[in-house]
């Protein structure tokens, strides 16, 4: 009579639980040599402090790829900057507008702040996205 039960409570407590994905961020744009890159996983929000997961990197080339290996299946979006001076901040001038190359998700914030849906990606298995970082062609 306990191996049913216990065997219920399995099923019961992996149907809640969210299958687990790679997601590879493909950058291209960064300046090799020119500062770290730092790449966010964020959901609900593109500020980094809502950013699940991270990862900060030397890129090896102008292109390159990063992967988060166990990303729960759900909606996210990307953020991407590169710390020209190491200070682990993306530096904006007095407007608010980034002075280091950045990117987001889907192409979105070229010429006017993204929003969350704009750069919404969906993880539900393997994953691949592309984040083509620059700096603003507004920022002086």
């Amino acid at each position: 009579m306990l191996r049913p039960t216990i065997g219920m409570i399995a099923v019961v407590m992996l149907a809640g639980v969210a299958e687990a994905a790679p997601l590879t961020v493909q950058v291209e744009g960064a300046g090799p040599g020119q500062g770290p890159v730092l790449i966010g996983i964020c959901s609900g929000s593109l500020d980094f402090g809502s950013c699940r997961y991270s990862q900060n990197v030397q890129p090896p080339a102008a292109e390159f790829q990063v992967v988060f290996p166990d990303v729960p299946e759900g909606s996210y979006a990307i953020a991407v900057f590169q710390d020209t001076n190491g200070n682990t901040n993306l530096d904006r001038d007095p407007r608010g507008l980034p002075l280091e190359p950045y990117g987001f998700s889907n192409g979105t914030g070229r010429t006017a702040p993204p929003s969350f849906e704009a750069a919404r990606i969906r993880v539900a298995g393997p994953t691949l996205t592309k984040v083509r970082i620059a700096r603003s062609p507004l920022a002086r």
